[in-house]
């Protein structure tokens, strides 16, 4: 026998012993019958434990008090209707004000960053023969020298697009594919 099989000997007969010393202590309480203020009733009928039933069903109501009374505060005095200037006679329907909420439009690096290498598979030749013949002179194009700036996309994305590089849009799609284990 090797320690280990000797300390899971002890540890047995010590959850053993623990068992029967709780026992006798758990054995102890019940004979001390006085100390408990709420026994068990024996002897209930079944139409007392009916009656608990529905007593406990439906509680008796209880009263409410009644909130005291403070005195009537003096109203804030009525706004006075606007002038009107227009003549539109008071039966006929009135336009009601609407109020919009405004537009956030984001301009975050990282979404044009993605947006970008999507971009072109949405553009058909249509569009672009429609932008074409759409295009002002030149006197009237103004340039927008932010705009000039070279714009960062996906190279991930961009490869994956391009159907030259297939082998490398297959290993990174590997890659990139989740794996479950």
């Amino acid at each position: 026998m090797d320690l280990g099989n000797i300390v899971y000997i002890l540890a047995v007969l010590a959850y053993f012993i623990y068992q029967a010393t709780r026992k006798k202590k758990g054995q102890d309480l019940p004979d001390s019958d006085e100390a408990s203020s709420e026994a068990p009733q024996k002897g209930l009928t079944f139409e007392d434990l009916m009656r608990e039933i529905r007593q406990a069903q439906n509680p008796a109501p209880i009263e409410k008090p009644e909130p005291v009374r403070q005195k009537p505060v003096a109203e804030a005095p009525a706004r006075p209707e606007p002038y009107r200037t227009s003549s539109v006679p008071s039966h006929l329907p009135q336009a009601k004000p609407v109020s919009r909420k405004p537009v956030i439009i984001e301009d975050d690096d990282e979404i044009q960053y993605y947006e970008d290498a999507y971009g072109a598979s949405k553009k058909t030749p249509y569009q672009d023969y429609q932008k074409a013949q759409a295009t002002p002179m030149v006197s009237s194009i103004k340039i927008d020298y932010d705009s000039l700036q070279e714009k960062k996309s996906n190279p991930y994305a961009q490869l994956l697009k391009n159907p030259k590089s297939l082998k490398d849009a297959m290993v990174v799609s590997e890659i990139l594919k989740p794996k479950y284990f």
